[in-house]
């Protein structure tokens, strides 16, 4: 017994079988979101977590990478504080158990297109080994002098939608679908022109597809 509990200690503490913290949830269960910011206003990028302890957490984190564009401006910010720039490492207030926290890059473009890839560790402080590493990955695929990302607005019926959304002009094509937030909510995939959107909840949303003639966005709501 004592050689197995040496042997599963040692593996924790090289991180194998340990796939994603124990003590918090992510959202949506992943570590790893998606982006895109408009070219001309400030965009909160927002990554949540939860606490499933019986107790309040103190989260920690410490920045593992940044590729970000010299061009744009940043805040960074945690459940405490707000940064002009990336801060290297922090904890945040307390989390009471079922409270929800988050971290938030808020991207101010200026106009430029670009992309970003930020990644951030997180964990219990008083529990270092149950962690996960968050990233952002930040996409401004069109500026105001950058046309060669889009084509035309496409334009979809019904709008407000409560079921099936038909695109004008589409056959067969993928895509993703973002919220009002910029975050995207899923992939998608056309099929006829045709998505189905029953279960998104109501809302302003944005359709970004992958045409062969570039990237197509096509906006509608929710009922």
């Amino acid at each position: 017994m004592m050689n197995r509990s040496l042997a599963v200690l040692a593996l924790m503490f090289a991180g194998v079988g340990v796939s994603k913290a124990q003590g918090f949830e992510l959202e949506n269960g992943k570590a790893e979101h998606t982006f895109y910011p408009d070219a001309t206003a400030p965009v909160d990028c927002t990554i949540h977590f939860k606490n499933l302890k019986k107790s309040a957490i103190v989260f920690a984190y410490e920045k593992v990478s940044v590729d970000y564009p010299t061009a744009w401006d940043v805040s960074f910010c945690d459940n405490r504080n707000c940064y002009a720039t990336f801060v290297n490492n922090d904890t945040m207030a307390k989390v009471v158990p079922n409270a929800e926290a988050s971290l938030k890059i808020t991207v101010f473009p200026n106009g430029k297109a670009d992309t970003a890839v930020v990644k951030y560790a997180l964990w219990d402080y008083d529990n270092p080994t149950d962690r996960d590493t968050l990233t952002w990955n930040i996409y401004i695929r069109w500026g105001a002098n950058t046309k060669s990302w889009m084509v035309d607005m496409m334009s979809a019926y019904p709008n407000p939608v409560a079921d099936v959304l038909h695109v004008v002009g589409v056959d067969a094509c993928k895509g993703q679908l973002i919220d009002a937030k910029g975050s995207v909510v899923k992939d998608v995939v056309l099929e006829a022109g045709k998505l189905d959107v029953s279960a998104l909840s109501s809302g302003v949303y944005t359709l970004m597809l992958q045409t062969p003639t570039g990237v197509a966005r096509v906006g509608f709501v929710r009922k």
